[in-house]
Parts: structure tokens; C-alpha cells; sequence
């Protein structure tokens, strides 16, 4: 319960404009390293892989490094919850076009039904329970909370996805102008 107020007081704050973001350069690079080795050992447990592809010389975003590890640390946790032994999932990043870095996190899950996708960034939203990886251990504030600070940083979320195929989540972010 207490988890789900600061989640809601965080939301609240992210949507009036008044959140506290604390803007740096940040290596994407080494966010997401820091991500894939959090998850090492549920991912080893779960039998998933964790790949991380960002080239070395990836350009620094000017962002709230911290805000960006609490977004991509829910998409590799939900990723988790529906990738099956055997499984993998991506972290990937790389220049799109000279004014922005897409992200993007990729497993082979159980995907997300069509039907689903639009509504899986909305508060309160959870998927339905009986897909593969099944229980839902949130209250569907998640995905919300990681849209609102993509929209923060002046970026977008989206999902790529099939039933039986797997997910992928694209962050797209803008980068400093040269």
C-alpha cells in the first residue's frame, strides 16, 4: 500500500510538471549495464538471458540518470514476468537520426495481446493474469509512471508486439543539440 501511494504521489507530480528531475549526461551505455547486471540473478534463476547492445560511443543523453534507471528497470522486470526459460531479453540503444536515441528493450515472451497494447501505458491497467508469467504483482501504475517520465524528458514510449512473438518497448529520447 505504501509502495502504491509514492507511486501515485510520484504520478501526480510527473503530471503537474512539479517532479524534481536532476538533468546530466548520462551514459546509456552504462545505465542499461547497470540494469542488465541488477536483474543477473532473477534473470539466472528465471533461465533468461540479458543482452545489452549500445556501441561505446553512443552520445551522452542529458537526462535524470536515476529517472531513466526506475523506467528501464520496469521493462526488464515486466519483460521477466512473461519471458519463459530459455529465453532473452534485449537492451538495445543506438542513434536514430541526428536528434534523437531510441532504446529499446525486447524479449520473446508471450507478447501482448493487440487488443491490450493501447491501453498498457493508462494507470491501473494490468494485463490480463492468465497470460503466461501470469501473476500481476503491481497495481498497473508502471508502465504509467515510465510514460510520464519519458514525456519529461521531452521523449515517447511505445510497443511493438505480438501474442506468442514477444515485446518490445522503443524510448525514444531526444538528444542535445551539437
Amino acid at each position: 500500500m505504501h509502495r502504491m501511494v509514492l507511486d501515485l504521489l510520484d504520478l501526480a507530480k510527473l503530471d503537474a510538471g512539479t517532479a524534481d528531475l536532476n538533468m546530466m549526461p548520462v551514459s546509456v551505455r552504462a545505465l542499461l549495464n547497470a540494469v542488465a547486471e541488477k536483474f543477473m540473478p532473477q534473470s539466472q534463476r528465471a533461465g533468461v538471458n540479458i543482452e545489452v547492445a549500445a556501441a561505446d560511443d553512443l552520445p551522452p543523453l542529458i537526462a535524470d540518470g536515476d529517472r531513466l534507471a526506475q523506467v528501464f528497470t520496469n521493462l526488464v522486470d515486466n519483460a521477466l514476468k512473461f519471458t519463459p526459460n530459455g529465453g532473452v531479453i534485449s537492451l538495445n540503444a543506438a542513434v536514430d537520426d541526428p536528434a534523437q536515441m531510441r532504446i529499446s528493450v525486447t524479449d520473446t515472451g508471450s507478447g501482448i495481446p493487440e487488443e491490450e497494447q493501447a491501453r498498457i501505458f493508462q494507470r491501473f491497467y494490468q494485463s490480463d493474469p492468465s497470460r503466461q508469467g501470469g501473476a500481476s504483482h503491481g497495481a498497473g501504475l508502471g508502465l504509467a509512471i515510465a510514460h510520464e517520465i519519458i514525456a519529461a524528458h521531452g521523449g515517447r514510449i511505445s510497443v511493438r508486439s505480438r501474442a506468442g512473438e514477444g515485446t518490445t518497448m522503443d524510448v525514444l529520447l531526444p538528444l542535445a543539440p551539437k
